[in-house]
Protein backbone atom coordinates (compact mmCIF):
# COMPACT_ATOMS: atom_id res chain seq x y z
CA UNK A 1 0.00 0.00 0.00
CA UNK A 2 1.12 3.51 -0.62
CA UNK A 3 1.44 6.36 1.82
CA UNK A 4 -1.62 7.92 0.18
CA UNK A 5 -3.89 4.96 0.94
CA UNK A 6 -5.42 6.63 3.98
CA UNK A 7 -5.02 10.32 3.19
CA UNK A 8 -8.63 10.64 2.07
CA UNK A 9 -9.90 9.03 5.27
CA UNK A 10 -7.31 10.32 7.78
CA UNK A 11 -9.84 11.06 10.56
CA UNK A 12 -11.36 7.59 10.28
CA UNK A 13 -7.90 6.02 10.27
CA UNK A 14 -6.92 7.89 13.43
CA UNK A 15 -10.15 6.89 15.15
CA UNK A 16 -9.48 3.24 14.32
CA UNK A 17 -5.92 3.58 15.64
CA UNK A 18 -7.24 5.06 18.91
CA UNK A 19 -9.71 2.19 19.29
CA UNK A 20 -6.95 -0.27 18.43
CA UNK A 21 -4.65 1.17 21.11
CA UNK A 22 -7.46 1.17 23.68
CA UNK A 23 -8.38 -2.46 22.99
CA UNK A 24 -11.90 -1.52 21.92
CA UNK A 25 -12.08 -3.66 18.77
CA UNK A 26 -13.12 -7.17 17.90
CA UNK A 27 -10.53 -9.83 17.19
CA UNK A 28 -11.27 -9.55 13.46
CA UNK A 29 -10.83 -5.76 13.50
CA UNK A 30 -7.56 -6.06 15.42
CA UNK A 31 -6.25 -8.54 12.86
CA UNK A 32 -7.29 -6.29 9.95
CA UNK A 33 -5.61 -3.23 11.46
CA UNK A 34 -2.46 -5.18 12.32
CA UNK A 35 -2.14 -6.31 8.72
CA UNK A 36 -2.83 -2.78 7.49
CA UNK A 37 -0.19 -1.30 9.79
CA UNK A 38 2.37 -3.77 8.45
CA UNK A 39 1.81 -2.52 4.90
CA UNK A 40 1.03 1.18 5.31
CA UNK A 41 3.97 3.33 6.43
CA UNK A 42 1.78 6.40 6.95
CA UNK A 43 -0.65 4.65 9.29
CA UNK A 44 2.19 2.80 11.03
CA UNK A 45 3.89 6.11 11.76
CA UNK A 46 0.64 7.50 13.19
CA UNK A 47 0.24 4.36 15.29
CA UNK A 48 3.77 4.68 16.68
CA UNK A 49 3.26 8.33 17.61
CA UNK A 50 -0.08 7.65 19.31
CA UNK A 51 1.27 4.59 21.14
CA UNK A 52 4.23 6.58 22.48
CA UNK A 53 1.99 9.46 23.51
CA UNK A 54 -0.42 7.11 25.28
CA UNK A 55 2.46 5.47 27.15
CA UNK A 56 3.92 8.85 28.13
CA UNK A 57 0.57 10.01 29.51
CA UNK A 58 0.09 6.72 31.37
CA UNK A 59 3.51 6.97 33.01
CA UNK A 60 3.12 10.65 33.81
CA UNK A 61 -0.28 10.26 35.42
CA UNK A 62 0.31 7.11 37.40
CA UNK A 63 2.98 8.43 39.76
CA UNK A 64 1.29 11.47 41.22
CA UNK A 65 -1.55 11.61 43.68
CA UNK A 66 -4.14 14.35 43.87
CA UNK A 67 -3.57 16.83 46.70
CA UNK A 68 -5.31 16.11 49.99
CA UNK A 69 -8.80 17.58 50.16
CA UNK A 70 -9.19 17.91 46.39
CA UNK A 71 -12.21 15.59 46.28
CA UNK A 72 -13.98 17.62 48.96
CA UNK A 73 -13.19 20.91 47.20
CA UNK A 74 -14.65 19.52 43.99
CA UNK A 75 -17.81 18.38 45.80
CA UNK A 76 -18.19 21.81 47.39
CA UNK A 77 -17.75 23.51 44.03
CA UNK A 78 -20.36 21.24 42.45
CA UNK A 79 -22.79 22.00 45.28
CA UNK A 80 -22.16 25.73 44.86
CA UNK A 81 -22.69 25.55 41.09
CA UNK A 82 -25.89 23.55 41.55
CA UNK A 83 -27.23 26.13 43.97
CA UNK A 84 -26.48 28.94 41.49
CA UNK A 85 -27.74 26.94 38.50
CA UNK A 86 -30.50 24.67 39.91
CA UNK A 87 -30.99 22.75 36.66
CA UNK A 88 -27.28 22.00 36.25
CA UNK A 89 -27.34 18.78 38.28
CA UNK A 90 -30.17 17.22 36.28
Amino acid sequence: MSDECCESVRAESLTRIYHYLDGELTTTEIREISVHLEHCPSCHDEYEIEALLKELVRRSCSREEAPMGLREKIRQRIATEQSVWPGAGA
